[in-house]
């Protein structure tokens, strides 16, 4: 229980009684200390939060306003909480004037009377202030205790993370060496109306290379703290909620970033290593090697997605800075997900319905990932080219599946993939000719292509004679450097023909 106005006026130990109004906010407002001073301006010796005890020898019976007002408002403005002013001392009771002062500057104005000893009240306030701190401590002890156990826990890191958001009921961003927030499944995040307003902190943090905390006053007083040392920074712990944390809170969020510093440093090497071990289980599901891979993995990695699932391709992969630290924290289950480095991409296995994590991965990043599915009994290295053309044709930032690929068919692919630019490559020889001619041999081309090189229909089609048609084909074909006698020549003139733009 924090000391408060409330809580003294409330115990009746001592005669005083408000003589302004006090809404909520002014009862609750916790009482760092209590001072006394009749000074006129005491503020030298106070701090925001004390309440400041006077026999009002600074005042005469009726004191002038202006001296009385100017007073009030530089305690109130100095983060004072109140003003105990004693009678029957000094005063008989308290000036008018300074009665009005403090509803004027919503300072809160009690008065103390029977002459009740001040340090009979410093005294009160100073051991509720004392047992706090005890309660406190005992708190951030257990706190430290259940933080302990959570290291140790087989996921150590996300348990210690998930209990420090319990405990101070606080939300909490691991971010990583370069200032990308990572995904904790779980784990509550920071609001969207201070999330952008903490990345730039945390990224402001980081360029300065060196261990350092702070404090984000905008944010509610969100903490930021870097973790790792100074030549060596492994990413920032970022903790905020409706207030500032206080200290037994910040010293917890310290426990917290040694912890993850040891967790982070010990999970890197091992990681390390299991890294190889996944690299290897996904080279012998490509091999065709499926039996082994899965007892491999079953009995070093804690398994793989049973088929049907998934099979992603994160294209360029191992240049995205802290990209294989996020899989590797995401990946806590790698029967549901599987990810192992293959070249320059990520390789990633996943069950079904999992698949909205790895695009969500993919928007966050600005990754080009590609997937496909893949079933029981189907060949991977089949089903992973078909995710790598889906991520080579994925934009940075999307997802892309191969059904969708595949479902617009090859010739709206290459149209995509810019079929429209070789093409006209192609035809470029017919735009020496004049528009007439160059336009009644496209003509006669296609007429001829869509009989299937059928020279009577397609010349009908024309409304001329087939020796025609076989001398415009035949110009046609010296023009291009084309031998249409060949079913090569023919796909590549039709496929000029359909992907040049229109005249």
């Amino acid at each position: 229980m924090p000391a408060t106005l409330r809580v003294l006026l409330d115990d009746g130990s001592f005669p005083v009684r408000s003589l302004t109004g006090l809404d909520d906010d002014a009862l609750d407002l916790p009482l760092s200390w209590v001072h006394s001073s009749d000074l006129l301006d005491p503020t030298p010796w106070l701090e925001s939060g004390n309440l400041l005890l006077t026999n009002g020898a600074q005042f005469s019976d009726d004191p002038d306003a202006e001296t009385v007002a100017a007073y009030c408002r530089r305690l109130r403005a100095h983060g004072v909480v109140g003003v105990g002013f004693a009678t029957d001392i000094i005063h008989a009771r308290v000036p008018a004037a300074v009665v009005r002062a403090g509803e004027a500057a919503g300072l809160p104005i009690v008065e103390i009377a029977g002459r009740a000893p001040f340090i009979g009240i410093i005294r009160f306030v100073a051991d509720i202030l004392a047992a706090e701190r005890a309660a406190r401590f005992s708190w951030l002890l257990d706190a430290q205790r259940a933080v302990a156990r959570a290291a140790v826990r087989d996921d150590g890191l996300r348990e210690i993370l998930h209990t420090l958001s319990r405990l101070l009921g606080a939300w909490v961003d691991l971010y990583d060496a370069v200032g990308g927030r990572l995904a904790l499944p779980g784990l509550r995040s920071a609001p969207d109306d201070v999330e952008g307003e903490v990345g730039r902190e945390v990224r402001r943090l980081l360029e300065r290379r060196t261990a350092a905390s702070l404090v984000i006053p905008s944010a509610n007083g969100a903490l930021l703290q870097t973790i790792g040392q100074s030549s060596r920074l492994r990413g920032v712990l970022a903790v905020g909620g409706p207030e500032p944390l206080d200290p037994a809170g910040r010293d917890l969020v310290a426990t917290v970033v040694a912890l993850a510093s040891i967790a982070l440093e010990q999970q890197r090497n091992l990681q390390t290593s299991m890294r190889g071990v996944r690299a290897g289980v996904v080279d012998m599901l490509v091999a065709g090697q499926e039996d082994t891979a899965r007892r491999v993995a079953a009995s070093s990695l804690g398994g793989l997605p049973a088929a049907p699932h998934l099979v992603g391709v994160v294209r360029d992969a191992a240049a995205v800075p802290g990209l294989l630290d996020e899989l590797d924290l995401v990946s806590s289950d790698p029967q549901r997900l599987f990810s192992a480095e293959r070249g320059d991409d990520v390789i990633v296995l996943l069950a079904e319905g999992a698949g909205d994590a790895l695009a969500a991965l993919a928007e966050r990043r600005g990754l080009a990932v590609g997937t496909a599915r893949h079933g029981a009994g189907e060949a991977l290295a089949s089903t992973l080219r078909h995710a790598e053309q889906a991520a080579r044709d994925a934009a940075p930032g999307h997802l892309r599946a191969y059904a969708e690929l595949a479902g617009r068919g090859l010739v709206e692919a290459l149209r995509e993939r810019g079929g429209s630019v070789l093409a006209r490559t192609v035809l470029q020889p017919l735009e020496a000719l004049p528009v007439e001619e160059r336009e009644r041999l496209r003509a006669s081309a296609r007429a001829w292509l869509e009989a299937n090189g059928a020279w009577d229909p397609a010349a009908r089609g024309l409304g001329i004679h087939r020796h025609t048609l076989r001398a415009r084909m035949a110009h046609l074909e010296q023009l291009l450097q084309l031998d249409l006698s060949s079913f090569a020549a023919r796909a590549e003139l039709w496929a000029a023909l359909e992907f040049a733009d229109p005249e």
